[in-house]
């Protein structure tokens, strides 16, 4: 119904009308109809323009901030390839005790939790059964190594708070 012959149709329910009757012209050009359909088409177009143009500039804070959450996530990556590198080099060297370890840990576990990184693991990281295995037994020999009393008396200290 974008011309007057297309609304007199709709209104009538005469889809083959040739033409608007007399009265119907004459109030299209008394009240302006052409002039005004086309100041509201002018709006319309308006409106979507500025619903696209919102939409554009939406998209544009949300890749912003999620380009900030993954430079963020890449900075805590490196600076946890890095502690992970350094402290390789302490624990090879027999600096750094196990609870200090545990401690590095929950610090990183802590910093993941509040800021929302969770790190995916590279292709062929992934651990297994075995390799937690392997762990837990590794944290048994680096705890009997530290403190051997604790197995004969059968009090072992509390890695986390250092007490028994």
């Amino acid at each position: 119904m974008n011309t007057a012959v297309g609304a007199y149709r709709h209104h009538v329910g005469n889809p083959e009308a040739a033409k608007p009757s007399d009265t119907w012209s004459g109030w299209s050009t008394t009240f302006a109809w052409r002039e005004r359909a086309a100041a509201y088409d002018d709006h319309l177009a308006s409106v979507r323009r500025e619903a696209f143009e919102r939409g554009v500039e939406e998209e544009a804070e949300r890749q912003g901030a999620l380009a900030e959450r993954n430079r963020f996530s890449e900075l805590m990556t490196l600076g946890y390839e890095a502690a992970m590198r350094s402290f390789e080099d302490v624990a090879e060297e027999g600096g750094m005790r196990l609870a200090e370890a545990i401690q590095v840990t929950r610090l990183h576990m802590e910093a993941v939790k509040a800021f929302g990184v969770v790190e995916k693991p590279k292709d062929g990281d992934e651990g297994t059964e075995e390799d937690d295995a392997e762990f837990a037994d590794l944290l048994k020999e680096l705890e009997a190594e530290e403190d051997p009393e604790a197995d004969s008396e059968g009090n072992e200290e509390d890695p986390e708070t250092g007490e028994d």
